[in-house]
């Protein structure tokens, strides 16, 4: 299908967006990427998310809630480390299995999360014992509980996703208060293209560097107090020769184990021994296979900014 080229950009009005260049075909619909020159966001056209269904079957995020990766990132633990002076109520938006707010409950936020996965907030509710999780979007919740403010509000990894960031940004604006936080990440866009494949529509549909997002903040109240762009290391670039040249050399073991030890599927963050120390094994052999081509090609992109794959900040709304 293709779409009737932007007269405006969707994020900031400003007329006749050019094009990147780069197009994407995902089934029958046809992506165009296009620039807005005054704001600086890179954006995929037509402009749309697919809707939590389509989410549901996703291959990726359709199964994260079977055999979640449980462990807080870097980005969940700087964003408690740079704000410990100022615990309170944090508010996750697209909280997924609640690895954020696990950690942040232990430091002693008081935490809510919402995502539009319902199953998933049923992960995060017996991983984390929180109880106040709800299956909904942040325009919907901040209508539905327009009492509601928190101290801080997070969306890691969600920026890139929505189609609707300006009511998107006033929704999370509404709901905290004065003075309070944000904290986001989300891929950035300089990044090596066959290091992040599925930084493609219709999954994520807004690119993002350093000045675009810095400006994107500023324009709706918020001043950046901490911007980070950052490389995953060689790990991620073993993970990316082994699925592509190391499917003859899997045994399937870890999903054998897993299988065995755990017919029923386990609870987020409860992976058996017997999994875990197959897991462990399968990792070194990976390594092994692949560690020192990937350290070559990692030491390779040092000079240049295609070894950055993610983008993080922390924004203060203006009193």
């Amino acid at each position: 299908m293709h779409a009737e080229m932007p007269t405006t950009c969707p994020l900031c009005a400003a007329p006749t967006p050019d094009k990147s260049g780069r197009t994407h075909t995902d089934g029958a619909d046809l992506y165009t990427q296009y620039g807005c020159s005054a704001c600086g966001v890179q954006f995929w056209w037509p402009l749309k998310n697919p809707g939590a269904e389509w989410y549901s079957k996703h291959e990726r995020y359709g199964v994260r809630n079977a055999d979640p990766v449980w462990n807080a990132t870097y980005n969940h633990v700087k964003t408690l480390s740079f704000l410990r002076e100022h615990k309170g109520a944090v508010l996750d938006v697209g909280c997924g299995i609640g690895n954020f707010l696990g950690a942040a409950k232990e430091r002693g936020w008081q935490c809510t999360g919402i995502d539009f996965d319902p199953d998933a907030i049923t992960a995060a509710r017996q991983a984390t014992g929180i109880n106040d999780f709800e299956a909904t979007d942040v325009v919907t919740y901040a209508k539905v509980h327009p009492e509601k403010r928190f101290d801080l509000v997070t969306f890691f990894d969600v920026l890139e996703h929505v189609d609707n960031h300006n009511e998107f940004i006033a929704s999370i604006k509404s709901t905290l208060v004065p003075g309070g936080y944000i904290a986001m990440s989300m891929p950035y866009r300089k990044h090596a293209l066959w290091l992040m494949k599925g930084d493609l529509p219709p999954v994520h549909l807004t690119c993002w560097d350093r000045s675009s997002l810095k400006r994107f903040l500023e324009a709706r109240g918020f001043d950046v107090v901490y911007m980070r762009r950052s490389s995953e290391g060689v790990w991620p670039i073993v993970m990316k020769l082994r699925f592509k040249y190391g499917t003859r050399l899997s045994f399937g073991a870890v999903s054998a184990v897993r299988r065995t030890v755990s017919p029923g599927g386990v609870s987020p963050g409860a992976r058996p021994l017997a999994v875990r120390a197959v897991h462990s094994l399968a990792k070194l052999k990976d390594a092994l296979i692949f560690g020192l081509p990937a350290l070559i090609i990692w030491l390779a992109m040092i000079p240049t900014p295609r070894r950055y794959v993610d983008l993080f900040a922390i924004a203060r709304m203006r009193a």
